[in-house]
């Protein structure tokens, strides 16, 4: 985030979220219908734009009429905060009046990071050890399970940016999803939904581990939401990584997403889900360098990959694990 960087009271616009990595190609790039797509969701997602969407569906025109009010609304909302300009409407704001006038451009990356925690678009995730290209997001009574297309950064006027993740979700049909005796849940990634319905902001989403469903095979993962002890921050490790922010450390990628199409997932109905560590895991943090007794037990020892291994061969690997 830029030193002096304007902040803008929206609940849709976060400091948290940091886009990494240059921008992708042209094949990435959202075109114009896209663009208006994304505008939209964010008006009708916005907490501050409530008070408007509302007005607008008691309208006798649109008298509740979702598919008319989808079509119109952004204009009228245009046109509101046009007329207006008054701080003393409260349902008002400069803002406001800046996420009506649209996107003027819409830049598109390969990383983000979120509160502390990495996403990798599915395509540069491919060619990694690491995963970190799956993505959960709560709707309506249904979890969404998909991976991260891309990394869309909306800019307004006086460079208020609104990011979102374009995603591919998976269906959510019960034939495309599966709980097991143990509360594990397992999603058919060979599956596509929501086309049409690819976006959804970048801090509302948690990220997702998927590894081989052994049992059913083929395109079947089992879905791990990841929580954020099972992510280490390099200096644990003993890891120098240049730059202000260090990049967290996560477990190899066991398995590789096919690249089919895009999906959603409710889990709602089925309790929990498979954690990639127990609840009563303990962690401290380990020297790399440091002798240690075996046979001590004096305290428990949470053992991390040996990354910084003093053999030829492992040095030579330890880039695997930059983010």
């Amino acid at each position: 985030m830029e030193e002096h960087a304007p902040r803008f009271n929206l609940s849709i616009v976060s400091s948290d979220v940091e886009v990494g990595g240059a921008r992708l190609s042209a094949e990435y790039a959202l075109s114009d219908e896209e663009i208006a797509i994304a505008h939209w969701w964010v008006l009708i997602n916005c907490e501050e734009v409530k008070y408007w969407k509302e007005l607008h569906l008691n309208f006798p025109e649109v008298d509740g009429d979702l598919e008319y009010h989808n079509m119109t609304f952004a204009n009228y909302f245009r046109t509101w905060m046009d007329m207006i300009k008054s701080d003393d409407n409260p349902n008002w704001s400069h803002e406001l009046l800046l996420l009506a006038m649209q996107p003027q451009r819409a830049r598109v990356y390969p990383t983000c990071t979120v509160n502390g925690v990495k996403f990798v678009s599915e395509e540069r995730d491919s060619r990694r050890r690491t995963q970190n290209s799956g993505v959960m997001a709560k709707g309506h009574g249904l979890d969404y399970y998909g991976v991260l297309h891309s990394v869309v950064e909306l800019v307004y006027a006086e460079g208020m940016k609104v990011h979102l993740f374009k995603c591919r979700w998976f269906d959510t049909g019960a034939q495309s999803m599966k709980m097991d005796q143990y509360g594990n849940l397992s999603v058919n990634t060979a599956t596509s939904a929501y086309e049409d319905d690819p976006f959804v902001f970048a801090t509302s989403v948690k990220q997702v581990f998927y590894l081989d469903d052994l049992a059913k095979g083929d395109a079947w993962k089992i879905a791990n939401i990841v929580h954020p002890r099972n992510i280490y921050r390099a200096a644990t490790l003993g890891v120098t990584i240049p730059g202000p922010e260090a990049d967290a450390y996560q477990e190899p990628n066991a398995v590789g997403i096919h690249d089919v199409a895009t999906v959603r997932q409710n889990n709602v109905k089925h309790g929990r889900v498979l954690r990639i560590r127990d609840e009563d895991s303990t962690f401290i943090d380990v020297d790399p360098n440091e002798e240690t007794d075996d046979d001590s037990d004096d305290e428990l020892r949470h053992r991390l990959p040996d990354i910084n291994s003093d053999t030829e061969e492992d040095s030579s690997d330890d880039s695997d694990y930059e983010p």
